[in-house]
């Protein structure tokens, strides 16, 4: 009897590596968000947790593109192995591709859009200045009098 479909008890080694590859993941994610939330708390603002939700979003959907685009092209070299190391090296690569492109992307749009961001008169030179609280606080001083 021959039969395409792998018997649970062949495939549970991979899927419970995979099942605590995401859970690693999903856990790191909700880490960084917190972080964010808590540097937000402390500095009154909401644009840490905004860029770092959208970061890891971003990866997570680069991601999942890029792991089915690498595990199409694997299967295409190699099926089999080729599959499973193209599905990994294209998930892996385009995650990280995705995540930095997505920081670029938000800090433009959120710089645009003066999201968290004063202007605000330098107590030493009088002279007006972008005041980055999420960055920088409630500095006092423009950058030519630090």
């Amino acid at each position: 009897m021959s039969s395409d479909v792998i018997p649970a008890t062949q495939a549970t080694s991979s899927s419970w590596l995979a099942s605590v590859g995401t859970a690693a993941g999903w856990a790191w994610d909700g880490l960084k968000v917190t972080g964010s939330v808590i540097n937000d708390i402390g500095a009154n603002t909401t644009r840490n947790t905004v860029c770092t939700t959208a970061t890891v979003a971003g990866g997570v959907m680069g991601g999942w593109s890029g792991s089915a685009i690498g595990g199409a092209v694997g299967t295409l070299i190699c099926p089999g192995i080729g599959t499973a190391v193209g599905s990994f090296l294209g998930g892996a690569s385009a995650a990280v591709v995705a995540g930095k492109a997505t920081i670029v992307v938000t800090d433009r749009i959120l710089d645009d859009m003066n999201y968290d961001i004063e202007t605000v008169s330098c107590e030493k030179c009088g002279r007006g200045f972008r005041l980055k609280m999420y960055k920088e606080g409630r500095e006092k001083l423009c950058y030519r009098c630090k």
